[in-house]
C-alpha cells in the first residue's frame, strides 16, 4: 500500500514537473511556498499570476494522472470525487483554501506547512472523498 501512494505521488509530481514551471513554482514547492506565491498572484504581480495559474493546472493534470490509470485497470482508486464535481483550476484553487482553512482551524497548519503541496493536496483528497 504505502508503495502505491508512493509511486501516485511520483507520477503526480512529475506530471507537475513536466508542466514547464518556473523556478519559484516548481513541482516541489510547499505549502508554505504555495501560499506566497497566491498571495503575490492575488496582489496583482502578473509573473505570480502565470506561475501560480501553471502550478494549479500541472497539479490538477498530476491528480488527473494518478487517477486515470487506475481507474482504467479497475483498481481502487486514491479518492472517488463525485461525477458531477470534476477536477477544474477554480475547483481545486477552493478545495486548497478550504484544506488551508481546516488545517488551520485543527491547528495541523505549522505541523505541514513544509511539506510539499502535491502530497498535502493527494491527502486532503483522500480525506475529503474517500473510496467506499
Amino acid at each position: 500500500m504505502l508503495a502505491r501512494v508512493r509511486k501516485s505521488l511520483f507520477v503526480m509530481l512529475l506530471a507537475m514537473g513536466l508542466a514547464g514551471l518556473a523556478t519559484s513554482a516548481s513541482a516541489n514547492i510547499t505549502l508554505a511556498e504555495y501560499m506566497t506565491l497566491r498571495a503575490e498572484a492575488k496582489s496583482g504581480n502578473k509573473g505570480a499570476e502565470a506561475r501560480w495559474r501553471y502550478y494549479i493546472i500541472g497539479l490538477m493534470d498530476g491528480i488527473q494522472a494518478v487517477q486515470a490509470p487506475a481507474t482504467a485497470q479497475g483498481a481502487k482508486l486514491h479518492f472517488c470525487m463525485p461525477e458531477d464535481l470534476p477536477i477544474s483550476p477554480r475547483f481545486l484553487d477552493e478545495f486548497i483554501q478550504e484544506a488551508i482553512g481546516r488545517l488551520s482551524a485543527k491547528g495541523q497548519l505549522k505541523n505541514r506547512i513544509k511539506q510539499p503541496m502535491a502530497v498535502v493536496v493527494a491527502l486532503e483528497l483522500k480525506s475529503a472523498f474517500p473510496c467506499g
